[in-house]
């Protein structure tokens, strides 16, 4: 039987997905392991990533990915930021041990600057994040700021299409379509290169299978932009 969720508990859905905290905060990151496994995967082998790059995530969650992204690179050193501290305790014990080599580190983010100088990374990804941007505009500026000239960005979003049907995305979420989302990259400065547009399979409240309509763009940073 579904369980009917009042309008309280929508919003603290919401609210956990936007920023995970306490004791619910560490089993949305669970859930949220699952639902964004596939599109993060997915992501991460569109950025092809080279030996010795500098790879900065958005909104990396509980961190339980990044072992196994880390597993077959070489030289490369991730940096996940969060803008949720119950996130970022919970990566730090995930990946104590890249941590202690110096492959991977975890920094705490107010969500509106990135504490880093420009062109410090070639790759940089984030996967369901953009629903929580406060000021869009500005953060792909500062996306845009601090990625390397000739280097990729890649936004991965569940499509407005399948999010607006979602009973919790009417608090707190701004949602996107392909062009939405590729007019506010171009406005940043970025070049769209791609656009993937797939169904992926995830895991829904209930414990079943949904598919959902996804929308990945390949943006780049060239040296006229």
């Amino acid at each position: 039987m579904q369980k009917e969720w009042s309008e309280n508990d929508l919003k603290e859905i919401a609210r956990q997905l936007g920023k995970p905290d306490g004791e619910l905060g560490l089993k949305t990151g669970l859930m949220m392991n699952k639902s964004n496994g596939a599109m993060i995967k997915r992501t991460t082998g569109l950025l092809h990533i080279q030996d010795n790059e500098q790879v900065l995530e958005l909104g990396p969650g509980n961190g339980a990915h990044v072992a196994e992204l880390m597993s077959d690179l070489v030289g490369v050193h991730y940096t996940g930021v969060d803008i949720s501290e119950t996130m970022i305790r919970e990566a730090n014990k995930m990946n104590e041990d890249l941590i202690s080599q110096h492959q991977v580190s975890f920094e705490l983010s107010n969500g509106e600057k990135l504490p880093f100088k420009d062109d410090s990374f070639q790759k940089i990804f984030t996967v369901n994040t953009i629903y929580f941007w406060k000021n869009p505009k500005d953060y792909a500026q500062e996306i845009f700021r601090v990625l390397n000239v000739g280097g990729t960005f890649c936004l991965a979003l569940a499509a407005r299409s399948f999010m607006e049907n979602l009973p919790f995305t009417q608090y707190g979420f701004h949602l996107y379509d392909k062009e939405s989302a590729m007019e506010l990259m171009r406005t940043a400065g970025f070049y769209v290169a791609e656009i993937i547009e797939e169904l992926d399979i995830t895991i829904g409240n209930m414990g079943q299978q949904v598919e959902r309509e996804i929308v990945i763009l390949i943006c780049k940073k060239s040296g006229s932009s």
